[in-house]
């Protein structure tokens, strides 16, 4: 038997716990993994099916309900359910396993595992949402149709840095939404770490509302010694090139969980990985993440305590992020038909490397932004007068993970978006 076939089957295993007894065995699921095979390279793969489930689940389900016309998710079998969502993460999320093998792999394990006529009733649900979805993109995808329509916005006033708990925020999209209509926001853009998720939910909730949601990311890039951030707007969330960047960054996010732990423990702060994924949910697990299960163990007494100590940039617990360059960052959030912004360059102090990221396709620079004084505005400003780049500006609202920092406490004004929007158009993309 295959490697990659034992690994579903533990996955398989493992998933169908989880559904039936709740998260709170999810620090046994490593475990059992680990036990029940010697080699390394079958528990990895097992654990990355179950967690990458786990973590796209609302979106996994929500495919599954929409092809399965007469059959609702809490009346299927719950081994028949996690099989498909494996096979379903597999088709959207893993660009390396060619769809024929996820869903035979799945028919396979509807035999072993379930009734006889399950391989036929999983093939026919794996087959109709391959058919729809392709890779991860719904053709004539709302979210696209929305996107195409955004030129003839009045933006108003915009917060461009908003996070939700698809990422390292605590709010969900729709409270995000919420939050912003009630502050009298014009227009928002969700740019959850290396996820783009939150955005559809957020477009959805707000139609009819009295806001803008325009699509956006915050890609993590690493350029020696630490990371730099780019930030892209006006994307086209399901373009093939970025979902495949999106699902390694994702898989990197995971193993870096690993290597921060193991960092911590010979530090003597004896933090629990699946904690960790636990607490990030169906978001993209990070050091703010991390950075609250330390302080919940007590090992330090704030969330900036524990960035200061242990993982923040050139601290004794940090991993680098090093899935993809600046360069690369921008090249795919081009491709994505977006607009590549410098994320909020005050904290990166990076100044010299403008110039290089400008030649590779760099549009834009965060001027305005909570932490940045008069003087790195005035700077910044005039860096992008220089090299003829967008001013952009937000929050990074984070929720409770940073309560200083409330929607809208920062802003710009609408016909900043609207030139953000023309770099857009300039690119060819408009």
């Amino acid at each position: 038997m295959r490697n990659r076939t034992i690994a579903r089957e533990l996955a398989i295993q493992a998933l169908y716990q989880l559904d039936l007894r709740g998260d709170q065995i999810k620090n046994e699921i490593d475990d059992f993994c680990k036990k029940s095979t010697e080699k390394e390279d079958i528990y990895k793969f097992a654990v990355l099916l179950v967690n990458g489930c786990r973590a796209h689940l609302t979106e996994i389900d929500e495919k599954i309900s929409h092809v399965t016309e007469h059959w609702e998710l809490r009346r299927m079998a719950i081994i028949d359910k996690n099989i498909l969502r494996l096979g379903v993460h597999e088709l959207l999320h893993r660009n390396d396993i060619p769809p024929k093998v996820s869903i035979n792999e799945a028919i396979e394990l509807a035999k072993k595992f379930s009734t006889k006529n399950s391989g036929t009733f999983v093939n026919g649900i794996l087959d109709k949402i391959y058919t729809q979805y392709g890779n991860g993109k719904q053709k004539d995808s709302e979210c696209t149709l929305f996107l195409r329509n955004m030129h003839k916005v009045e933006y108003g006033d915009a917060d461009l840095h908003v996070h939700t708990n698809y990422s390292d925020g605590t709010l969900t999209p729709e409270e995000v939404v919420d939050e912003a209509v009630r502050l009298g926001v014009s227009t928002i853009s969700i740019t959850d770490h290396d996820t783009v998720y939150g955005v559809l939910s957020a477009y959805r909730y707000g139609q009819g509302k009295k806001i803008h949601i325009i699509s956006g990311i915050e890609l993590s890039a690493y350029l020696d010694p630490s990371e730099i951030h780019i930030l892209g707007y006006f994307i086209d969330i399901g373009n093939v090139s970025l979902q495949e960047v999106l699902r390694q960054a994702h898989e990197d996010r995971l193993k870096r969980i690993y290597d921060m732990a193991e960092k911590l423990h010979k530090l003597n702060v004896n933090i629990d990985p699946q904690e960790i994924f636990t607490l990030a949910g169906k978001g993209s697990p990070g050091r703010m993440h991390v950075a609250e299960v330390i302080q919940k163990h007590g090992y330090c007494t704030t969330i900036v305590e524990a960035f200061a100590k242990y993982i923040g940039d050139r601290c004794p617990a940090y991993v680098p992020k090093k899935t993809i360059t600046p360069q690369q960052a921008i090249k795919v959030i081009n491709d994505a038909m977006g607009v590549a912004v410098l994320a909020h360059p005050g904290l990166t102090q990076r100044d010299h490397v403008i110039e290089e990221l400008v030649q590779y396709g760099l549009q834009g620079i965060e001027v305005y932004y909570p932490t940045h004084s008069p003087q790195d505005i005035k700077r910044y400003l005039k860096i992008a007068n220089k090299y003829n780049l967008a001013v952009t500006g937000g929050s990074d609202f984070h929720g409770e993970r940073k309560r200083e920092t409330s929607i809208a406490k920062v802003t710009v004004a609408g016909n900043m978006v609207d030139k953000l929007r023309q770099k857009c158009s300039f690119a060819g993309h408009g």
